[in-house]
Order: structure tokens, then C-alpha cells, then sequence
């Protein structure tokens, strides 16, 4: 009799759990954005639609560094104290030598997929949110014509991660392990846009409408300092050859599947009120800058052809290793485990704490979300 009442609490608890999956997760749906101020100034930092926590950390465009120490969820605002300011690598656009990714397969390959399908621009899609796939895809694919102009193989994974909810990342995670597996890439790109107002990524990069770039760091994440320096990189290369074209860069909490392998990267296109066009203009820009940080300038030039002398990066192999056992893993304890571990995951264990309070009330008839804010 004992054991049938815990079963039956074990089967109420996981229904509730797949009850809350199903809540859009509000940091990145169509709730509003935050806003996070210097606290020593007041001054606004930066906005941003996904969660802010305590903990998080963000590099400003001049590279100052900051950690957000107040968080109002209420009021969507938060805090954040100077840290320091970050030195970016040295970089040099005459110095030849390639950072080794390539695994010595003979070509340089990058995969793409979108977590969020359904993010769109509103100007050029017609709605900020596209029940199928919206137009971030069309970023996709203008990533991939210019990666592959310069020489690169892309694979760019067109499946769909709806609904744009707490277990997308969950769901993606899936998607991301397969690239993994059966394309090897040295660099694996999960492209987004913003959902906060135009003004923070309107840009004029090489006489040329743009929208800037937010690289996004999971900072519970193992394979952090490889992601960061990866950035840093990326980063120091943009500022040179496209000024601003790196908006900033966010430490958010989770790991965004960037566990998966240390080459692994979050891009924001822009926010959803400016063209689409501003976006796939600045797609063709990151492809020029990604090709430099991963391959060098000689690597650029010479199309398919990486020197058996270059090796991965420190946990490159371990990583395609752990996609192979993930999928061999897959079954009810797995997903059990995908769920309370991945970033979709600890969405939903954060929603959950909060169940009894706003989110799951929202759930239960008064959670409504604006068109438009989506991450």
C-alpha cells in the first residue's frame, strides 16, 4: 500500500513536470525584456529578452566586464557591478597562422541549427513568430552561402524545435548531438535574434545596413573557458575587420547544449523589429570573421586545405565521443536525465519552484503572451 502511494507520487510529480514543459519559458517568450543598469551609475547596460540572473556576467562592447548582482523579475530590471576590463587576444590579420580544428579530415566544416524555429523579423516575415520555420532560417542560410564561399563545408540542421517553450533546448539538444556525430564540425552555431528594441542592434557596418551580433555563453557549462576564448577570438577579429559588429557578449545561466563540445557558440542576429535583411547582411560579415578565428588568413585562401600538422583543440574528440554515447544512451532514463540536466531542463526546474506562485497560475488560464518578444 506504501509503495503504490509513492508510485502514484512519483506519477502525479512527473505529470505536473511535462505540465510545466509545456509553459513557454517567460525569459524568452513574449513577456518583455530585461534591462540591466550599472549599479554604481544607473547607466543602462544592456537589454536583453532572455532570464537574467544572479551571477550572470556581460562583456560590453568596449570589453568592460560586469556581474549582475540584483535581479527584479518583476519588473524586468537588474543590476550589475564593474568587474574589469578584459584583453582581448592580439590579432592580426597578416600573421598566417590558423587556430587547428579541423580534426585533419582535409576540410573545415561548421554546422547550424536554430533552437528557437519559430524567431522571425517583422518588417520582412510579416509576424515576429512563425508557427513552422520563421525566418531565422533565412540567416541560416545566408550564413551558410557565405561560410561556404570561403571555402567551408556547412550543414545547416532545418528540423524544428517548436513550440518556443522551457524544453526546446532539450529538444534541440538531440539535433545538436546528431551534427555532432555524423558531421563532425570544428564549430557548432545555434543561430537566434533578440526580442528587444531596434535602436540596441541597429548598425552601419562597411557602408552597409546591419544589425550587430550577441554571442551567448552558458556559464554552467564545462566547457566554458574553451566557448569563452573561442569568443574572445571572435570577438577581438570583428572589432578590427567590422567594428561593432559584436554587439556584446552574455554569460547566461544554463549551458545552452555547449556542453556538447568546447567549439560551440549562441548568436543573436539582431532583434525582431528590424529587416530580416539587416541580419543576413551581418551573417555574411560573421562568416568572414568566423573563417579567421577558426582557420587563419592563409587557411581562408586556401580553399579545402588544412596541414596534417593541425590537431583538434583539447576535448574536440572527447566530445564527438560523448554524442555518440548520448544517442546510444537514448531511452527513458536518458531523456529523464536530459530533462533535469540540460538547459531546457533547469528552465523547468526553475519554473517549478515557482509553480505554485505566477508561472503555473499563468498556465491555468491567466499567462498571455504579446506577438513580438520572442527571444
Amino acid at each position: 500500500m506504501k509503495v503504490k502511494r509513492i508510485e502514484n507520487k512519483i506519477f502525479t510529480f512527473l505529470a505536473f513536470v511535462l505540465i510545466l514543459a509545456s509553459i513557454p519559458f517567460e525569459g524568452l517568450g513574449n513577456s518583455g525584456y530585461y534591462t540591466v543598469y550599472d549599479i554604481k551609475t544607473d547607466k543602462v547596460l544592456f537589454r536583453t529578452a532572455m532570464d537574467v540572473h544572479k551571477k550572470d556576467m556581460y562583456l560590453s562592447g568596449d570589453n568592460k566586464l560586469y556581474e549582475i548582482v540584483e535581479v527584479d523579475e518583476g519588473e524586468k530590471i537588474a543590476y550589475a557591478k564593474y568587474i574589469r576590463t578584459e584583453k582581448l587576444p592580439d590579432v592580426d590579420e597578416e600573421v598566417s597562422a590558423a587556430i587547428a580544428v579541423s580534426q585533419n579530415t582535409g576540410e573545415k566544416r561548421i554546422a547550424i541549427y536554430s533552437t528557437h524555429s519559430d524567431e522571425s523579423y517583422l518588417p520582412s516575415d510579416g509576424a515576429a513568430s512563425i508557427n513552422g520555420h520563421g525566418g531565422i532560417y533565412r540567416v541560416d542560410t545566408a550564413l551558410q552561402k557565405a561560410l561556404e564561399d570561403k571555402g567551408v563545408k556547412v550543414k545547416v540542421d532545418w528540423t524544428l524545435y517548436l513550440p518556443h517553450d522551457a524544453m526546446a533546448y532539450t529538444r534541440s539538444r538531440a539535433g545538436a548531438v546528431k551534427l555532432l556525430k555524423e558531421f563532425k564540425p570544428d564549430l557548432l552555431l545555434d543561430v537566434h535574434r533578440d526580442a528587444v528594441p531596434l535602436e540596441e542592434y541597429i548598425r552601419k557596418i562597411a557602408g552597409k545596413n546591419a544589425a550587430g551580433v550577441r554571442i551567448v555563453l552558458g556559464r554552467n557549462n564545462p566547457n566554458l573557458k574553451a566557448n569563452q576564448n573561442l569568443a574572445y577570438r571572435i570577438k577581438a577579429i570583428a572589432d578590427k575587420t567590422y567594428p561593432h559588429l559584436i554587439k556584446d557578449i552574455f554569460f547566461g545561466e544554463g549551458d545552452f547544449n555547449q556542453d556538447l563540445t568546447p567549439n560551440a557558440l549562441l548568436l543573436e542576429f539582431g532583434t525582431y523589429p528590424h529587416t530580416r535583411q539587416r541580419a543576413e547582411v551581418s551573417a555574411g560579415f560573421m562568416a568572414d570573421v568566423l573563417t579567421k578565428a577558426l582557420y587563419g588568413l592563409d587557411q581562408q585562401k586556401q580553399v579545402g586545405t588544412v596541414t596534417k600538422t593541425q590537431k583538434p583543440l583539447p576535448g574536440q574528440n572527447k566530445a564527438a565521443a560523448t554524442g555518440i554515447w548520448i544517442l546510444v544512451g537514448v531511452g527513458i532514463v536518458s531523456a529523464v536525465a536530459f530533462m533535469l540536466l540540460s538547459t531546457g531542463g533547469r528552465e523547468m526546474l526553475y519554473k517549478f519552484s515557482k509553480a505554485t506562485k505566477r508561472e503555473f497560475a499563468s498556465y491555468l488560464g491567466r499567462f498571455k503572451r504579446k506577438k513580438g518578444d520572442e527571444e
